[in-house]
Order: C-alpha cells, then sequence, then structure tokens
C-alpha cells in the first residue's frame, strides 16, 4: 500500500434546473464560498463536499480548494453564472499539481446554452488532468444523468434517500472510492442503462416502488464482493434534453465485477419500469387538509407541492395563504418571492402598515391576494441549515422583508428561496414556537427539518412544480413515458471514455 502524500482537488457547483422557469438563475443567485475559505465552511456542513472533506483529511490528504457554490433550484443558469464558477475549479486543476479530483455536483444543472453543465464541466477538466487522473463526484439522486457525462468519471454515486437524509455519506462514500484507487490502483467498471421515463410522484425512498427497488440493490451490493456500488437516477421531471430519464449506474470490482455489475443494472431497470405505474400519487387539497388537521398545540407544516422552489418553481404563489386566510380562524406563516411586494416594504420602511397586492408575480396563471399588514422586520443575507438535509449548509436568504398581519406572518423575499429548513424563517427573525400553519415551498425534504415543529404535510397546489407533464413542452427527450408509447432497451453499457 503507497503512504504518498495525496493532493486532491475539492469543488462545488450545486444548481437543479427547472427547464421551464420563466426565472433564469444568475449568480446573484449563488452562495460562494471562495478557495480561501470553502474548506473550513464546508467542513462543518453535511452536504456532500462536507462528507468528502471530512474523510480525505481523516485520510492525511491535502486538500487542494477551488470554489463552493450552490444556489436554489430554478430556471436555466445564465452563461455568464456557469462561466464564473466553472472556470474557478477549471483554473484550480490547472494550476495545481493534483492527483485527484472530487466534486459535489448536483448533476441536473442545465445553461441557456448547455444541456448539461456538469458533462461540460468535467471534458473540460478532462482536457487539463488528461484521462488518467481519476475524478470523482457526488450527485442528488434527481442528476440528469448520461452515460456521456459519467463516462467522463473514474466513480460516481448518488444520494440513496429522498427525502435526501446522506447527502454526507455520499461524499465520504466516493471519498472512500477516490482513497482505494489512489493507494491500490483499483478503478471500479460502471454499468450504465437509461430508461426512457419520468415520474409524477410516488418516489420517496422510505415508501412505494422505490424503497423495495433500493432495498434488493442494497442487499446485492452486501452480499456479492463484486459489486461495488449502484445509483438509481430519477431525474428531476421538469428538464428537456435529448437523454433525460431514470438511469441506473452499477459499478463492479474491476474486470472481475462487469458482469455481476452490468447484470445488476438490469435487473433494477427492469424493476423500475415494470413499476412506471406506480410513479403516480393523489395530494389532498388546501380545504381537506385544514379539515383533517384542526387547530392544535402542535403547528401542520404543508408544503406547496405545486409552487416548490425545491424543484425550481419561483415560489411566488399564495394560493395556499388566499384559501386559510378566507376560511377565517387559522394563523399562516407562509414565505413568497415578490420582487415588487418586497421593494414596497423597503419603501415604506420598518413600522409602517400598508395594504400591499402579494403574490403571482412571476409565475403565469396564478392568482395574487391582497393582505394588510405591519412591515415588522428589514434584512438581507443567508440562513443556515438546522435540520438532518444538508445540516450546517449556509444558503442565500437575499434581500427580505417580514410582513405581519392580524392572521398571517408573510416573509417576502426578492428572490426564490429554499425554504425547506426552519433556519429560513428563523434567520429572518419569525419564530416559529407556537405557530399554527406553517407554509413551505418544498415536497420532500422539509420533512425532516420541520417535524420538531407537528406534522407535515403536503398538498395539491397550482405552480410549476405539479405532476402534469402533458402541460409542459416537452421536446427533445421525447419519446419518453408516460407522453409516448416506448419499448426501452434492458441492457445495461460499459462505461468507456472515448
Amino acid at each position: 500500500m503507497s503512504t504518498k502524500k495525496y493532493r486532491v482537488l475539492v469543488g462545488q457547483i450545486f444548481q437543479e434546473t427547472h427547464g421551464f422557469s420563466p426565472v433564469p438563475t444568475t449568480m446573484g443567485a449563488f452562495e460562494v464560498d471562495p478557495a480561501s475559505t470553502m474548506i473550513d465552511t464546508q467542513r462543518q456542513s453535511d452536504s456532500t463536499l462536507g462528507g468528502i472533506i471530512r474523510t480525505l483529511e481523516a485520510a492525511g490528504v491535502t486538500l487542494v480548494p477551488s470554489i463552493a457554490a450552490r444556489a436554489r433550484c430554478g430556471g436555466k443558469v445564465t452563461n455568464e453564472a456557469y462561466a464564473e464558477i466553472s472556470s474557478a475549479i477549471v483554473a484550480a486543476a490547472e494550476s495545481a499539481e493534483v492527483d485527484a479530483i472530487a466534486l459535489d455536483l448536483h448533476g441536473c444543472m442545465q445553461t441557456q446554452a448547455l444541456d448539461s453543465a456538469e458533462r461540460d464541466l468535467l471534458l473540460r477538466l478532462r482536457a487539463v488532468v488528461g484521462p488518467g487522473l481519476p475524478i470523482v463526484a457526488g450527485f442528488d439522486l434527481h442528476a440528469h444523468a448520461t452515460s456521456e457525462m459519467l463516462a467522463l468519471l473514474d466513480f460516481g454515486s448518488a444520494y440513496k434517500t429522498n427525502p435526501h437524509a446522506d447527502a454526507a455519506q455520499t461524499g465520504a462514500r466516493v471519498a472512500d472510492r477516490l482513497l482505494a484507487m489512489l493507494r491500490n490502483g483499483e478503478r471500479p467498471t460502471g454499468y450504465f442503462l437509461r430508461l426512457p421515463m419520468l415520474t409524477s410522484g410516488n418516489d420517496e425512498t422510505g415508501t412505494g416502488p422505490l424503497h423495495a427497488i433500493h432495498a434488493a440493490a442494497q442487499t446485492a451490493i452486501a452480499n456479492d464482493a463484486h459489486l461495488v456500488d449502484y445509483s438509481i437516477f430519477n431525474v428531476n421531471p421538469f428538464i428537456d434534453g435529448p437523454a433525460v430519464g431514470q438511469g441506473i449506474l452499477v459499478y463492479g470490482a474491476g474486470d472481475e465485477g462487469a458482469a455481476h455489475a452490468a447484470r445488476l443494472a438490469n435487473t433494477l431497470a427492469q424493476a423500475v419500469w415494470q413499476a412506471r405505474t406506480a410513479f403516480v400519487h393523489t395530494l389532498p387539497t388546501i380545504d381537506e387538509v385544514v379539515a383533517r388537521h384542526p387547530r392544535s398545540a402542535q403547528a401542520v407544516t404543508i408544503g406547496d407541492f405545486g409552487d416548490r422552489v425545491l424543484a425550481g418553481a419561483p415560489g411566488d404563489s399564495v394560493y395556499i395563504l388566499d384559501r386559510i386566510l378566507a376560511m377565517g380562524d387559522r394563523h399562516v406563516t407562509i414565505i413568497v418571492t415578490d420582487p415588487d411586494a418586497y421593494e414596497r416594504c423597503a419603501a415604506a420602511g420598518e413600522g409602517a402598515t400598508l395594504d400591499i397586492t402579494l403574490g403571482a408575480s412571476l409565475t403565469p396563471g396564478l392568482t395574487p391576494t391582497t393582505v394588510s399588514g405591519r412591515v415588522k422586520r428589514l434584512g438581507d443575507g443567508s440562513f443556515t441549515n438546522r435540520g438532518q438535509f444538508m445540516k450546517g449548509g449556509v444558503l442565500r436568504l437575499g434581500p427580505h422583508a417580514v410582513l405581519e398581519g392580524d392572521n398571517f406572518i408573510a416573509l417576502i423575499t426578492q428572490d426564490a428561496v429554499m425554504s425547506q429548513d426552519p433556519g429560513c424563517y428563523l434567520d429572518a427573525g419569525v419564530t416559529l414556537d407556537g405557530a399554527d400553519i406553517i407554509v413551505v415551498k418544498s415536497g420532500y425534504h422539509f420533512k425532516l427539518a420541520f417535524q420538531d415543529y407537528g406534522l407535515c404535510v403536503i398538498a395539491e397546489t397550482p405552480g410549476l412544480t405539479g405532476f402534469a407533464p402533458e402541460t409542459l413542452p416537452f421536446k427533445h427527450c421525447r419519446p419518453i413515458y408516460p407522453l409516448d408509447a416506448v419499448t426501452p432497451t434492458m441492457e445495461a453499457r460499459r462505461l468507456t471514455r472515448g
């Protein structure tokens, strides 16, 4: 075993694109840790990058920082923003002598010019370091995974949970595999299979069809020494591209594990395809949620499913607020993206009372509401995640106003905010103790953080992130299920670099 002191370049680009959102993701949407601070900052985070950093440092590796940049889900990233962030990683690879590269990537970032920003980044890195230097990456399981992108890596692995409770563990797994490559020259053999298919709900890993499929995969890995790892990529269903679909990735141990990896990949793909009609859900309406859960000592946190910022919606719906205020006897705490309403609050100043038209400023087809309240607080900055999903991670909150009325508190933000964690409210000065109904722009991950306040439920609401693929102008990924009749090829192919 080698005792060499290894140098590994580390970096992060993390954004999930909603290809049909009208709001582009600019550089201002990213929370950025430059090379000078990223190691210390990310070491404390339960992100994939945090897991990578802690694992490599524990093994005595010298880390070479580049940049750590993450943004809320949203529209396509502007070319300028992607160029600025990606160039920092490429420049670090050009200027530093390293033995390997380890990255934290979402995997579903599209730009105004690129179908896959991650593939472009990896191509540019390969052009710098050549085909032999190990490059590994950890991904969100909603990545837009393609064989062309994955073939540029020596190892890639996705979260195994949705809601995502294992980001740091994914980073540790990626780092452990990299250490084995560096010490022993072990290169796993990857097999990948794409299914032309979109899911329409019922895709949490703790229940439904994915629970059994992941359990079978984990059993296979545990019982076969020729198998290294698997990933099931349930692609974000709001992007369009030539190879969009479900992805199955399995690694075997060297050439000896090739047949084992191919066999498991085919088996998992068949299981996902056979369950395709089960990937749908029926959600309650807001009226049904409120009727089922009368006011009590504990809050009810409602995921606004149609307006999920975590799936790329602008976060500007006030549908839940409007419906509950019309009922007259409940109190709502809600976060809303509305640049114009924020500007009105900022111009009026803290302590001012005003009537304001709120919401529906960005998403076509939504309806605004009119409320009266007092500007309790104005602010700007970031917030820190408290819950299990990326605990300790710092995310952008941006300019915001807290407007308080008789039956509501509205956290009005200039830009869309990832509100899956109570930190977005708490760090804006909004207390959740004693809250009645809390609204978040999330469908899954909020359950990992808001459960301490009471019951967590999701509701069917209007917006860009409801599961209705027939309403979106898909073009490049077709034919694809459930929009078209398709018969997939159930044969995984070995990942090879051309």
